[in-house]
């Protein structure tokens, strides 16, 4: 492999945004082989006989190599003693590491696995590692402009989210080099919903779930797509049992509550009465968690949460009163997309370890000119 695209980027990219270190030995591959108890997968093995491992757009993603060059060790993030190296999975090996904690690793079928930093959640980033990386590199230099600096309008007037349409842009841009990543497909399907593109995103969502049909939050997503506006709420409803049976305590259950309140839409008591009793069975305190969250939203002018919530708190009381109180979502009444631990919507560009939530990334990331550029 000659990794021409990143080679390429590395040529015309503004001097820093990426800095590749230089070819690992074959005697440091061999003593790294031979301490990790394994062969590295050709992919990446490849890579760091031409790069032994490089920092991409300021420390964004920093992908490991194996000699003392390198910018971060591949023993390091293969730690068995570390809490975060144990989370993966027999047969990956972890190569790469986000600013925000998120670990990137090849699983036995050469696919690039994405692991969200304190949780559980998984999704499939990259087909291989060599179309991963590509899609990497194509996804982040749209934020920039030709002095590597952020370019204009890449944000939203507060600075805590991209664009909408930045966010579609970087998705299509990562799938002309990865069509396989269902991560991207995910993302591409949040920024079309956010857009009000309903439609197309249900595709892309689809998309996801085929890609990686283990990972809930595709599903999630999909469902809440098909329910906007009454769009196909049979198929939110499969979409959301589809993400229950994959998410299991608390989360498995308020998805749960989704599909009662798909069922609910659909005037199908029986589903929504199954729904109901899976969601109480996991968590028998939901309804009491989603009428204090729908009090708290309310005391924060939250309408968007608030009416969330108690739809979601109507799904789980029986009888046709409450069904008929159950509001019709829409794309503007729901704009927060999952549920979760970790925000559905695609991570955001940091540069400095910002806290997982309550920060805007645009003001925790340096600009390139304060890293000595």
């Amino acid at each position: 492999m000659f990794f021409d695209r990143f080679r390429d980027a590395l040529s015309r990219l503004p001097d820093g945004l990426i800095r590749a270190a230089p070819a690992a030995t074959a005697a440091e591959i061999a003593a790294l082989e031979a301490r990790l108890g394994r062969a590295l997968p050709e992919g990446y093995a490849s890579f760091v006989r031409s790069f032994d491992g490089a920092d991409l757009f300021h420390e964004a993603i920093v992908v490991a190599g194996v000699g003392a060059g390198a910018p971060r060790g591949l023993l390091e993030l293969n730690d068995p003693n570390d809490d975060d190296a144990a989370t993966a999975r027999a047969g990956e090996l972890t190569f790469a590491e986000a600013i925000v904690g998120d670990r990137f690793a090849l699983d036995v079928d050469g696919r690039v696995i994405r692991r969200r930093a304190g949780s559980e959640e998984r999704a499939v980033a990259g087909s291989t590692f060599e179309r991963w990386l590509d899609a990497v590199v194509a996804r982040e230099r749209i934020l920039y402009d030709a002095d590597g600096e952020f370019a204009e309008d890449v944000f939203d007037e507060d600075g805590e989210e991209l664009r909408p349409l930045i966010v579609l842009r970087q998705a299509e841009r990562a799938l002309k080099a990865d069509p396989g990543a269902a991560e991207a497909h995910h993302e591409r399907g949040v920024a079309l919903r956010r857009l009000g593109r309903g439609d197309e995103s249900l595709d892309a969502f689809a998309a996801a779930t085929s890609l990686d049909p283990g990972n809930p939050w595709p599903w999630f997503d999909l469902g809440r797509a098909a329910l906007d506006a009454g769009r196909d709420p049979a198929r939110a409803l499969d979409a959301f049992r589809e993400a229950a049976a994959r998410e299991a305590g608390p989360s498995g259950a308020r998805l749960l509550a989704w599909a009662a309140r798909a069922a609910g839409t659909l005037r199908d008591d029986a589903a929504a009465a199954e729904a109901r009793a899976a969601a109480l069975a996991r968590d028998p305190s939901l309804v009491e968690a989603l009428a204090r969250a729908e009090a708290q939203a309310r005391l924060e002018d939250d309408e968007d949460a608030r009416a969330e919530n108690e739809a979601l708190r109507l799904a789980l009381l029986p009888g046709s009163a409450a069904r008929r109180a159950l509001p019709v979502l829409t794309t503007e009444t729901s704009a927060e997309p999952a549920p979760r631990p970790q925000p559905a919507r695609p991570p955001r560009p940091v540069r400095a370890t910002p806290p997982r939530s309550g920060a805007s990334p645009k003001a925790s990331r340096p600009s390139p000119k304060k890293r000595g550029r």
